[in-house]
């Protein structure tokens, strides 16, 4: 029995210490593995940066040099139709003109190479001039009809310094060996005459490789860095790559899985096997070109590019195997363990004792956090969603398995408040270490759930882990919010909106109308006599009476018309779309029915139960000038006192 227990002991003398020691250090491991993450990130971050500059100062370079030379003179000269040749001399001089222009563009193409052909087109779609690269330029007569091609029809809808840019591939042009295939893209922009007149178009072919050659170079600081440059189709715009993970040819369509693992955001990071892809969008519509004048246009469905760099995944076998120094710390470590397990035995009912301790306190936490009234969340320096408690999640409709190092925190904020999200991001990962964001999230339903999120950094000696934020539901906040406002804005007699609520529509009608150049005008209304059927009937008559106006006018009027209470019996009408004419028809309009709907009082305040009373009112229009309705109110309101004046009930018209 005590050899029994002996074995037991010395068993548990190497298990449990050699299990401690890995619990200790496996944080250390991965704070190192973490940290190896980041400058993987970092220097995939930066190969990208110097990618997407090299693509775009590529382009901008290209782009220019076409810009450029469809304003010189011999080109538009010689797009000029023959008819408009003043003398014979002039078409000597246009033949000599012709064959410089054949020699600038030879000399063109012998001096950059990325181009593999200058094409000359008339407005007929008719190939007038033909250069490329390894061959004589081609002179008119020439069979070629361009006016089907994209590049022609598109670039004959653009305005001077405006360009088309076709998608890669879209055009092949035969190498010098006549076999070689090599894909291009064609940039063409419409030439015009110095009266304005449109002649043609300027197509130029560049070298799609000879291009992307710069941006592989870009990509290759780190030997393992794969380049990646994919079109909105999928297809794979690069040369052969036979490295992992992907081997394919230029044109190819990708791998779907890869695809899929692509985000719709315009930067971040995608997994694909064992490597992780940081990657970028980018649109060549939306490039500078050096402060040329001018829009670039091309297939939307080709766009945007997805440009990114494939570097394999850090993971622990990789860290040790660079660094000989941990495995020989491990090494001791474990040594020391088994060699002091001996007092681990003799200790192990109080370390027992106190680990269950530990565990309920854990528990106890751990409850606290999963349920407390507040949501609590971490992120890792991406953005990723590394924790996550069970109040947050059940605002936002997911299970843990879903969220949890699966999903960007960014993913669930509302697309009006990611700006003010990123910004509060950028404060944590920043030297201050927290920040503050008032945003949306969008729940699984659908659902708008206003919160505000407070979020500090948490980090170690090596740098930043995770950020770690409360986030607080703010939709009892916001609904009081917007209760004290509508109640700001609206009369509660009648409902109808108040004085405020006027100014607040005016300012949009106004700018409205001043766009589109339509009448705006303005019906200001009193109800006659209205403090006598206070002081007769009293006070409760008089409020019904206001009310049974209210309804009796909103029933006459249209829908985009705005009737609000101005103060006691006053009221205006702002008519958007309305000139005079039919300002005075909805007027006069309004005037008989208030006169023919007398208000229900009951008979103990008249003999047959109703109440007659009429109204006055005045119209004008709200001129284009102005700015607000003061100057419109008071040309109402004179209206109103000559309707008044001339015996009441009745719409009067006061001009400007």
């Amino acid at each position: 029995m005590a050899h029994r227990t002996l074995q037991a002991r010395l068993v548990l003398a190497v298990v449990i210490p050699i299990i401690l020691v890995t619990a200790s250090l496996y944080p250390i491991f991965r704070s190192h593995l973490a940290a190896k993450q980041d400058g993987a990130q970092a220097s995939a971050e930066a190969m990208l940066e110097a990618g997407h500059e090299s693509l775009q100062r590529g382009m901008g370079e290209s782009v220019s040099l076409v810009l450029a030379t469809a304003e010189t003179p011999l080109l538009q000269h010689h797009l000029t139709p023959p008819e408009a040749a003043a003398s014979h001399g002039d078409l000597a001089s246009a033949g000599l003109a012709d064959e410089r222009l054949e020699a600038q563009f030879d000399t063109l193409l012998r001096h950059y190479a990325r181009y593999t052909k200058v094409v000359l087109i008339d407005t007929q779609g008719r190939e007038r001039l033909r250069v490329t690269r390894h061959t004589s330029p081609a002179r008119p007569p020439l069979a070629v009809d361009h006016a089907e091609a994209d590049y022609f029809r598109e670039a004959m809808k653009l305005f001077p310094r405006d360009l088309y840019v076709s998608p890669p591939g879209r055009g092949r042009h035969s190498g010098h060996t006549g076999k070689e295939v090599v894909p291009v893209i064609d940039i063409a922009t419409p030439v015009f005459g110095a009266d304005g007149q449109r002649l043609g178009v300027l197509l130029f072919s560049l070298d799609w490789h000879y291009l992307t050659a710069g941006l592989r170079h870009s990509l290759s600081i780190d030997t393992n860095a794969q380049p990646v440059m994919i079109d909105a189709q999928g297809n794979w715009l690069l040369s052969m790559t036979t490295e992992p993970p992907f081997d394919i040819d230029y044109g190819d369509p990708i791998p779907t899985a890869f695809r899929e693992s692509l985000a719709t955001a315009e930067r971040g990071q995608a997994e694909f096997d064992d490597h992780r892809i940081q990657f970028r969008t980018i649109d060549i519509r939306n490039l500078e070109h050096r402060g040329l004048a001018g829009m670039t246009h091309s297939l939307s469905d080709y766009h945007p590019w997805w440009l990114g760099v494939a570097m394999p995944k850090p993971d622990l076998a990789t860290l040790l195997a660079d660094d000989i120094a941990p495995l020989m710390i491990l090494t001791l470590l474990y040594g020391l363990s088994v060699a002091f397990g001996i007092f681990w035995v003799l200790s192990s009912h109080r370390q027992l004792r106190l680990k269950w301790e530990a565990q309920q306190r854990a528990r106890e936490v751990r409850d606290l956090y999963e349920n407390a009234p507040c949501g609590y969340h971490s992120l890792d320096s991406s953005g990723r969603v590394v924790k996550m408690n069970h109040t947050e999640l059940e605002w936002l409709g997911y299970r843990a398995e879903e969220v949890i190092g699966k999903r960007h925190y960014r993913d669930f904020v509302s697309p009006a408040t990611r700006a003010a999200f990123d910004a509060g991001f950028r404060n944590v990962l920043g030297p201050s270490r927290e920040g503050m964001a008032e945003c949306e999230l969008i729940t699984r339903s659908g659902q708008a759930l206003p919160v505000v999120i407070q979020g500090t950094a948490y980090t170690n000696r090596l740098g930043f882990v995770h950020s770690r934020a409360m986030v607080f539901d703010l939709t009892e906040r916001k609904r009081l919010e917007e209760t004290l406002a509508r109640q700001a804005m609206t009369d509660p007699l009648t409902g109808l909106g108040n004085r405020r609520y006027l100014e607040d529509q005016a300012a949009k009608e106004i700018a409205r109308a001043q766009r589109s150049g339509e009448a705006l005008s303005l019906i200001a209304v009193d109800l006659d006599r209205f403090k006598r059927i206070n002081d007769e009937y009293g006070h409760d008559v008089g409020d019904l009476v206001l009310q049974t106006f209210a309804e009796t006018a909103k029933s006459r009027l249209r829908e985009g018309d705005v009737l609000c209470r101005m103060g006691g019996e006053e009221f205006a009408i702002l008519l958007p779309s309305t000139a005079k004419a039919q300002a005075m028809r909805v007027a006069e309009r309004l005037r008989q029915a208030i006169e023919t709907t007398p208000v229900p009082v009951g008979q103990d305040v008249s003999e047959d139960g109703l109440l007659h009373y009429t109204a006055s009112l005045g119209v004008t229009l709200v001129m284009a000038q102005e700015t607000n309705l003061k100057s419109a109110i008071k040309r109402a309101d004179r209206g109103l006192y000559a309707a008044k004046e001339k015996g009441r009930n009745q719409a009067w018209w006061q001009a400007v």
